[in-house]
């Protein structure tokens, strides 16, 4: 049952005209993976697919067929993050450059909604 009441906030939340993927950590080592379309196009008309469909069903297709690439490019990414910040503390003469970089680079933002229901 609170799946399903989950799931329904989860729903209610979206906003229109978007394209979501949501991952949820299941433990450590696995998540879980929803998709969803607000958009409301009921038909998909093949001369006209919108960018964000695309790119939401090639990312659904890497995590479901070639996952170990999306993990090495993931923790790729992560690592980078990781150095430019270190970096960003030693090298005070470059912090502009390093600042655009990471402002482009980690694009994530984390948002704490209090303690879980």
């Amino acid at each position: 049952m609170t799946d399903n009441i989950t799931q329904q906030m989860e729903v209610a939340s979206l906003l229109p005209d978007r394209y979501y993927m949501i991952l949820n950590s299941s433990d450590e080592d696995s998540f879980s993976m929803t998709a969803y379309d607000t958009t409301g196009g009921s038909t998909l008309d093949i001369e006209e697919i919108p960018a964000g469909m695309v790119a939401l069903n090639g990312l659904i297709e890497l995590l479901e067929n070639d996952f170990d690439r999306v993990w090495d490019a993931g923790m790729a990414r992560l690592s980078f993050i990781s150095v430019a910040q270190a970096l960003k503390f030693e090298a005070e003469e470059e912090e502009g450059r390093i600042d655009k970089i990471l402002e482009r680079e980690n694009n994530i933002l984390k948002v704490d909604f209090g303690r879980k229901q």
